[in-house]
């Protein structure tokens, strides 16, 4: 859910955490790099790794900065707190291996997607050893359409106001109207689908997870090329294993 922020934000932070994120996202930056990503000075750009370097959240190495293994530690502490572990694992595990296809399973936080854990069950596939991506919108993504699909109308509007619908494929929905008539379709069903609007040529079907008060922590999805498998086939054949998991997470809580 999107956070109502009403108070002072500071800016300064807002510019650390961003070149924090940078960092992390390509694997190491040098300060001649972050100044053509960031709009910010050279020397408060400077200012702030040095910040962070103090705080111990970065480590420089022949002039390029990188992500220090004390903010692994920290997020290791934070995935306590969420449905991570060897038992999650096993159930999309056993969902790809059924399935023969890509699943996966992701938390739904602050408006948007946070892959948790991925795997393929086609031992060919390159993708059973893919590095995936960490966030995914909901608007394009099965499991997060579907997770759309049981928020109140104002809910899913705030988290359009703040994210947009970006086009990540030529089949993206980015026009509202169009996306509220799909999820109108999914509440009923449970679950939902999304045929290449995500990636070319991916098809997939997902569903919401919940917690015991009832309240959506995250979704499951799975599916792979679309030569390999029409809409009808991911709801006919793959829609019973899917809940199967789904059912599966929900007892483990």
């Amino acid at each position: 859910m999107i956070g109502n922020v009403t108070g002072r934000r500071l800016k300064t932070t807002e510019a650390s955490l961003e070149i924090l994120r940078l960092i992390l996202e390509h694997d190491g930056l040098t300060l001649n790099e972050l100044d053509g990503m960031v709009d910010s000075s050279k020397s408060s750009i400077c200012s702030h790794l040095n910040t962070l370097l103090e705080s111990r959240y970065l480590v420089k190495n022949d002039g390029t900065y990188h992500v220090s293994f004390r903010v692994a530690l920290l997020g290791e502490r934070a995935r306590h707190r969420y449905p991570t572990g060897e038992h999650i694992e096993a159930i999309i595990d056993r969902l790809a291996r059924i399935t023969e296809q890509e699943a996966n399973f992701t938390i739904f936080e602050h408006g948007r997607l946070l892959a948790c854990y991925g795997t393929s069950g086609d031992e060919n596939s390159s993708e059973a050893n893919a590095r995936y991506r960490s966030e995914y919108h909901l608007h394009n993504t099965a499991a997060g359409k579907a997770i759309l699909a049981e928020l109140d109308r104002d809910e899913v509007e705030a988290i359009l106001d703040h994210w947009g619908l970006p086009r990540e494929s030529q089949e993206t929905i980015t026009d509202r109207n169009q996306l509220f008539e799909a999820l109108e379709t999914y509440e009923s069903q449970g679950y939902a689908v999304v045929d290449e609007e995500f990636a070319p040529g991916l098809v997939a079907i997902g569903a919401p997870v919940h917690d015991a008060d009832g309240d959506i922590i995250g979704g499951v999805s799975v599916g792979g090329p679309k030569y390999q498998n029409s809409l009808t086939r991911l709801e006919r054949e793959f829609a019973e294993h899917l809940f199967a998991a789904v059912t599966d997470i929900e007892s483990a809580l």
